[in-house]
């Protein structure tokens, strides 16, 4: 029987906050490339993949609501530690526990248990990145399995993982590829499993996580290939999807930890005799972190009721793109506000405010671009409208199931007609706007469960103004496109003097 999670937990932070304030372990994250062993193995010990892991091969029984808690919890500590447990959970371990076959999961959750092993995901190519279902990794059936090669890139823990899953495609004739898409785990441990790494990426942020381009010359066991329920697209979809309903615990913790700083910096600094907090614009900054926070946690226990690993999420791509897009841009806004307060002394690499900028930034990027996905959120609604036959903002909120509590509450702002063949851009706008009136009501629904009222009537005051600027922008016609500049033109501001 698994220790109660809550003492777990207690420990688990207890002891991860005595590890991040020793001097020595900042000096080798702070400033330096990928994380020693000694290190990761303290972390280890405190099994963190156990969560993910079900009870029947050793784990806790990979609970959405102890997975959050678990992330929410680390990002406070360590967004860059928090990721390396999301990856090796959402994108390796709890794929392999819904699809795996059983001889693999055996085989494989048992070292994780007992040697304390880390897993990844590679599906990103050097020529496809967002367009990964067109990705030229292939596969072949071999005496032994299957043998897969091509190359993967920027994938967290490159060189690092003890295990893989590698995405590829069947090979039909010559360099012809079938259409679906499959996964393969792979035991480096095995030489003829190994993925190497042969250029090293000098990432920005998240100094602790090694990226890499990697060379797949790999032959894994026939038992090492995952079995997807109906195909391997679903099975990725459902994957990705689970994924980014586990942005909550990373953001919520995040969001939690900037608020802390801001409030502590607020209150000991002082500007011309008074102390930072006592300025409204501080106050401003201070209000906007606490409703995100409340906010980031509103998507915890959304996510916390729909993500468990024995419900199927290919189809629940408006509700994951959401988590992704609005949660991340929250997490962004969260460290630039920080680092606005701290000020100069902020703008370095070993000061949180600074270290916490660059290390949000490519939470916008990976797993799919936010431009790119808001305009998918904005199509996958004007779906919804077409197939209603309604093009009224409001009353199309108020027959969705994802915001249909709190359309009322934003009827004033959102009575306006909407173009179903509106241009890209426009898309993106609205695509933004949704996704915040959907986050807005999962708050409703924290309130219905209990949760601070004063604390939510804050969130939905924050986050209605800002759904007010992004309508303002929305309604503005600016259509202008970059003007190519003939090289024989000039186009500078000195040939304007006389």
């Amino acid at each position: 029987m698994p220790e109660n999670f809550n003492d777990y937990l207690k420990g688990y932070q207890k002891s991860l906050k005595q590890l991040f304030q020793d001097q020595s372990f900042q000096d080798n994250t702070d400033h330096k490339r990928g994380i020693p062993s000694s290190i990761m193995d303290q972390i280890s010990t405190l099994s963190p993949s156990s969560v993910s892991i079900p009870e029947s091969f050793g784990g806790r029984g990979s609970h959405p609501s102890e997975i959050l808690s678990l992330l929410e919890c680390t990002s406070y500590e360590s967004l860059p530690l928090s990721l390396i447990l999301g990856i090796n959970g959402a994108l390796f371990l709890e794929p392999l526990a819904k699809y795996g076959h059983e001889t693999a999961k055996e085989e494989t959750f048992k070292k994780f248990i007992e040697n304390h092993s880390l897993g990844g995901l590679m599906i990103t190519e050097p020529d496809h990145g967002t367009d990964a279902l067109a990705m030229k990794t292939s596969w072949q059936k071999s005496d032994r399995g299957y043998t897969i090669e091509g190359q993967k890139h920027w994938a967290g823990l490159s060189g690092r993982a003890d295990y893989w899953l590698m995405t590829a495609r069947e090979k039909k004739s010559g360099t012809e590829l079938k259409r679906d898409i499959d996964f393969f785990i792979c035991d480096t441990s095995d030489p003829r499993q190994y993925v190497k790494p042969v250029e090293e990426f000098s990432n920005l942020g998240l100094y602790m996580i090694p990226y890499a381009l990697n060379q797949v010359d790999v032959e894994v066991p026939s038992h090492h290939r995952l079995v997807p329920v109906k195909s391997g697209i679903r099975l990725m979809q459902d994957l990705l999807h689970r994924s980014r309903m586990r942005f909550p615990g990373m953001a919520s913790g995040f969001i939690h930890r900037m608020l802390d700083e801001a409030v502590k910096h607020t209150q000991e600094r002082f500007v011309s005799g008074k102390a930072l907090n006592s300025y409204d614009q501080v106050q401003k900054r201070l209000s906007d972190l606490q409703a995100d926070y409340t906010i980031a946690s509103a998507f915890c226990r959304h996510s916390a009721g729909i993500s468990s690993i024995e419900n199927d999420l290919s189809g629940r791509s408006l509700e994951a793109n959401i988590h992704k897009t609005v949660l991340s841009d929250m997490m962004q806004n969260a460290s630039q506000s920080l680092l606005q307060l701290v000020g100069a002394k902020g703008y370095k690499l070993n000061h949180i405010a600074g270290r916490s900028v660059v290390d949000s930034r490519p939470f916008q990027i990976f797993e799919g671009s936010n431009d790119v996905i808001y305009q998918q959120v904005a199509d996958q609604f004007i779906k919804h409208m077409n197939l209603m036959k309604e093009f009224d903002l409001y009353r199309a909120l108020n027959t969705h199931p994802l915001t249909g509590k709190i359309a009322d509450r934003l009827r004033k702002i959102t009575n306006l007609s909407i173009n179903p063949n509106m241009i890209q851009r426009k898309k993106v706008e609205l695509g933004k706007i949704l996704g915040r009136i959907t986050s807005l009501e999962w708050t409703l629904d924290l309130e219905i469960a209990g949760y601070d009222p004063s604390l939510i009537k804050q969130a939905l005051d924050s986050m209605t103004e800002r759904i007010q600027a992004l309508l303002g922008s929305f309604h503005g016609m600016n259509q202008s496109s970059y003007i190519p500049v003939a090289l024989n033109r000039t186009a500078a501001w000195q040939d304007t003097l006389l």
